[in-house]
């Protein structure tokens, strides 16, 4: 398949997936929805990667001096979020509830048996 010219010049100007993302980012609304899915995620698979990356998308898309004032807000050294939110070390639970908090999140996390088979008794 051959692209015309236009349609090479229309890719070429299109905008990535990151840069869509963070403009979407801009709106509260889409950015709690954004985390309240990804929280989902976390909690059903436990990919923390994954998890801290959508919170790192919330962040960025505050704008500069985000890590700093989280930091200053949350009392953890600037150097350690900003390796946190870069992927360079992984967080702790404590961190990551923390990071919700100060984004200007609330959180309720339930307990809810799991659909394990049940040993019969003899």
């Amino acid at each position: 398949m051959t692209l015309t010219d236009r349609e090479r010049k229309y890719i070429a100007n299109a905008p990535t997936f990151r840069e869509h993302l963070l403009e979407q980012m801009q709106d509260p609304e889409y950015q709690k929805g954004w985390l309240q899915i990804s929280l989902e995620e976390f909690l059903e698979d436990g990919n923390v990667d994954e998890f801290v990356r959508s919170l790192t998308y919330v962040v960025q898309a505050r704008g500069r001096g985000e890590i700093t004032k989280l930091a200053k807000e949350l009392n953890i050294d600037r150097s350690n979020l900003s390796e946190i939110i870069n992927g360079k070390t992984k967080p702790q639970l404590s961190t990551i509830l923390k990071l919700i908090n100060g984004l200007g999140y609330d959180y309720e996390i339930k307990l809810k048996e799991t659909k394990r088979k049940k040993k019969k008794s003899a």
